[in-house]
């Protein structure tokens, strides 16, 4: 048994849910890291869900009204066949887009984009549902056992996985 009373992680026995709002500042994006790491910990895929947390928040907070003043963002993680990562932001400044990454490009002008397309290859789903005006809610799922894939999803699905919820609009946090 885990330190966080759930299932050990050869056999959960029922989907573990998971959601926290954080300020929309860039000093988040580690705590935002640390409090997903730590609920993964038993996990093979933790340092991968470190990974797709940071990404995911970064961008909320670099590339949306959540890095605004009193932004927010949530992070909502479910463990379940799949670990979900899902991060929703305030919308504005345009859409998230994945970048298809050229390595024949050098740095730093093929910078910018490669962090969504890194958390492409490693879900085995990957989608981005919502709109600027309202926000989006951009999410991973990982297999659990760590296991990599050969083929990475090149379709971007519109919704996230049945069951999976997402915030209609996220309340700020306290100033």
């Amino acid at each position: 048994m885990s330190r966080l009373s759930r299932e050990p992680a050869t056999g959960v026995s029922r989907p573990q849910y998971w959601c926290r709002i954080f300020a929309g500042r860039v000093d988040q994006v580690p705590l935002t890291r640390m409090f997903t790491v730590l609920l993964f910990a038993d996990l093979e895929i933790d340092h991968k869900v470190g990974f797709v947390v940071t990404e995911l928040a970064t961008n909320a907070v670099r590339h949306s009204r959540s890095g605004e003043h009193k932004g927010s963002f949530a992070v909502e993680l479910l463990l379940d066949d799949l670990a979900y990562i899902g991060v929703s932001d305030l919308g504005g400044h345009g859409c998230p887009v994945v970048k298809e990454h050229s390595r024949d490009v050098p740095l730093p002008e093929n910078e910018d984009g490669r962090g969504l397309w890194a958390v492409t290859q490693m879900a085995t789903v990957f989608g981005i549902d919502g709109n600027p005006a309202e926000g989006h809610t951009v999410w991973a799922g990982l297999d659990r056992t760590g296991q990599s894939r050969d083929n990475p999803p090149k379709v971007t699905p519109k919704h996230p996985p049945a069951g999976w919820p997402v915030p209609n609009g996220l309340p700020r946090p306290p100033s």
